[in-house]
């Protein structure tokens, strides 16, 4: 007899669209799981998409707590892969320019994300990570290119 498979569900689909989370002891391993995996990317593009989509997981399932503290890592981890591109010398500069070596549409995806997320926690006085990320990807650009100014 052939063995069968125990599968747990762990989400279903609403018929409006949503997401539901049906057991969070699952989602819980997943998260811990996923998250060690991405602290362990070395593509900037491919983390920060991975920490989005995880965080969009934990806000389905109810958890913005925890979308917010997963987003605010890859943030951080994100301006700081990034700001490694600062000083690397780039030899066709008519053909690369310094937003295509940065991960700037990401790193401003997240802080929308995180602003959001605060905002339907009623709490809008945190809601700064969308600005904070243009402010550093600005102040990038400057270091790299200060000394080509007029």
């Amino acid at each position: 007899m052939a063995r069968q498979k125990h599968l747990v569900k762990v989400c279903s689909c609403t018929p409006r669209g949503d997401l539901s989370i049906k057991s969070l002891q699952v989602l819980n391993q997943i998260v811990r799981a996923e998250e060690a995996s991405i602290a362990h990317d070395k593509n900037a593009r491919r983390m920060a998409r991975r920490a989005l989509a995880l965080g969009d997981i934990c806000m389905a399932a109810g958890c913005p707590i925890r979308a917010i503290r997963i987003w605010r890592a890859a943030a951080q981890r994100l301006l700081a892969m990034d700001y490694e591109w600062v000083d690397v010398p780039v030899y066709f500069e008519a053909y690369t320019s310094f937003y295509h070596l940065v991960s700037e549409k990401e790193g401003l995806m997240l802080g929308r994300r995180i602003d959001k997320a605060w905002h339907l926690l009623g709490h809008r006085e945190m809601a700064t990570w969308a600005r904070h990320m243009r402010k550093q990807y600005n102040d990038m650009w400057l270091d790299r290119y200060d000394e080509a100014l007029p």
